[in-house]
C-alpha cells in the first residue's frame, strides 16, 4: 500500500505540474485535472475508489475533440500509470 500512495503523489505532482497550473492548458482540461487530484487526495474514499474516479475524469477528458495534442499524450501516460496502480491493490 505504501508503494500506491508513493506512485499516487507521484502521479498528483504531474498532473499539477503538466497540465492543472499551466496556463497553456485549455481551461477544461485544467479544471478536469484539478478534479482527478482532489479524486486522488480524497483520503477519506478506500484507494481503489479514488483512482477509479480520477480514470473516469481523466478518460472523459480524452475523448474532448478540441484538446491539444501535447495535453492528451500527458493525459494517456497518466492514464496507464494509474491502470497500473488500480491492478496492483
Amino acid at each position: 500500500m505504501a508503494a500506491a500512495d508513493a506512485k499516487i503523489k507521484q502521479i498528483v505532482n504531474e498532473l499539477e505540474g503538466r497540465l492543472a497550473v499551466d496556463n497553456g492548458v485549455p481551461r477544461n482540461i485544467r479544471k478536469g485535472a484539478s478534479e482527478a487530484v482532489a479524486h486522488l487526495q480524497d483520503t477519506s474514499k478506500a484507494m481503489d475508489l479514488r483512482v477509479s474516479s480520477a480514470l473516469s475524469v481523466l478518460e472523459d477528458l480524452c475523448n474532448d475533440p478540441n484538446i491539444p495534442m501535447e495535453s492528451w499524450s500527458v493525459i494517456m501516460q497518466i492514464l496507464s500509470e494509474l491502470e497500473v496502480v488500480l491492478k496492483e491493490l
